[in-house]
C-alpha cells in the first residue's frame, strides 16, 4: 500500500471521527439547547460542518480502491467497538430515564455519543461484504484475545 493511500485512509478515519463529534454536538444541541452550549455553534452551523465533512470523506473514498475502502470500514468498525466496550465506564450508573433537560452536559454528551456509536457501527456492519465480515470477525476475536 502506498504512503499516499495510507495517509488518505488515516485522513478519512480522522474525518469520520470529526463527523461523529459534530453529529453528537448537533444531537445534544437539538435535545437540550438550554443546557448544551459547547461548541458555541448553531444547529445550522453544525449541519454545515457535517455536510462539509461528509463531502470530503466521499471525495477521498471515491479516489480509493475497493480494498482501501474496506480497510477504512474495518478500522472504523473496530474503533467503534472499542468505544462501545467503554460504555459502562462512560455511562456509569446514569439512567436513560433521566430527563434530558436535567442532565449535566457531560452526561448528555455520553448518551448521545453512545447512541451514535451503536448506530454507526450497525450501519458499517450491514454494509460489509461477506469477505469483509469474515476479516472483521477475525479482527474482533483478536481484540477479545487481548483482554
Amino acid at each position: 500500500m502506498s504512503a499516499f493511500s495510507q495517509s488518505s485512509q488515516q485522513l478519512i478515519l480522522r474525518l469520520l471521527q470529526a463527523l461523529a463529534c459534530s453529529r453528537i454536538h448537533f444531537g445534544c444541541k437539538r435535545l437540550s439547547p438550554k443546557v448544551w452550549k459547547y461548541p458555541d455553534l448553531s444547529c445550522d452551523e453544525l449541519w454545515l460542518r457535517m455536510t462539509l465533512y461528509q463531502e470530503r470523506i466521499d471525495q477521498l473514498a471515491n479516489a480509493m480502491s475497493t480494498e482501501e475502502r474496506a480497510q477504512v470500514r474495518l478500522e472504523r468498525a473496530l474503533f467503534l467497538r472499542l468505544l462501545l466496550e467503554s460504555a459502562t465506564a462512560r455511562l456509569q450508573s446514569w439512567s436513560d430515564q433521566d430527563e434530558v433537560a436535567d442532565m449535566p452536559p457531560s452526561h448528555l454528551f455520553e448518551w448521545v455519543a453512545h447512541d451514535d456509536e451503536r448506530l454507526e457501527l450497525s450501519q458499517l456492519e450491514a454494509a460489509m461484504t461477506p469477505q469483509e465480515s469474515a476479516r472483521y470477525d477475525i479482527a474482533v476475536n483478536g481484540l477479545q484475545w487481548l483482554d
